[in-house]
């Protein structure tokens, strides 16, 4: 099933909403984190109603906190998302190469990975690297059945994931998403050389399928001329 950009809004602005609508717990109140006073941490907590997107702060000032938002929508805003196996998706069909997949593609923290996949046949599990390489399904990190699954990557580096029905990891039914460490989201390319080989021809960097991998800035007339606003408006109630 192709995936279209209704569908890729949808997704993108469910993520904004949850980044706009985070709330911000500052541990310990007033007292903040500290040994001094005996504050009751578990009933500090215990009072109040978490979610995710939900801002944790240990001792970090107004400031501090309205530039942790920025940086959270600034990583929403150029979010990509993958469609893992693009148009034939997530499938023992077809001998799809999972492993030459992943390496045509760059990946960043904030990209959503997206399996689509008939629910019947199939299911997505992330996995530690151990479990990975021996296909083993026994204690999977998270298991994901709608058919329709986005991920988002929160942390760099590899995050495993394969199908957990019986043989399919071994037919190859599985993938690594590399994050480099290093990467950071809205980093200039580097610059490419103009001057030809004479005996090989210039090649052209492959793009992200419009259909599989569509960036947040592409969907500007669904709600991107907002989002400046959005950030300026949070910045000012935080830190004012």
């Amino acid at each position: 099933m192709a995936l279209g950009k209704r569908a890729v809004a949808l997704v993108m602005a469910m993520s904004l909403f949850q980044v706009i609508h985070a709330v911000v717990h500052k541990v310990g109140d007033s007292a903040g984190w500290t040994t001094i006073g005996n504050v009751d941490y578990k009933q500090w907590a215990a009072t109040k109603t978490f979610q995710v997107g939900d801002i944790i702060p240990m001792a970090l000032g107004k400031r501090a906190v309205a530039l942790v938002m920025a940086m959270s929508l600034f990583q929403v805003i150029h979010a990509v998302v993958h469609k893992v196996g693009d148009s034939a998706g997530w499938t023992t069909i077809g001998n799809v190469d999972y492993k030459q997949w992943a390496a045509t593609k760059t990946f960043q923290v904030g990209d959503i990975i997206l399996f689509q996949y008939n629910a019947q046949f199939h299911n997505v599990m992330r996995v530690t690297h151990a479990m990975y390489r021996a296909c083993n399904t026994s204690a999977p990190m998270a298991t994901y059945t709608t058919g329709n699954d986005s991920i988002t990557i929160t942390s760099p580096g590899h995050h495993f994931f394969f199908c957990g029905v019986p043989g399919h990891c071994q037919a190859g039914q599985k993938v690594d998403i590399n994050v480099p460490r290093l990467s950071v989201i809205g980093a200039p390319a580097p610059a490419v050389s103009t001057v030809p080989s004479p005996s090989v021809p210039a090649a052209r960097v492959a793009g992200p399928s419009p259909n599989n991998a569509l960036p947040m800035k592409a969907l500007k007339s669904s709600f991107g001329p907002h989002v400046g606003l959005v950030m300026v408006v949070v910045a000012f109630f935080l830190v004012y």
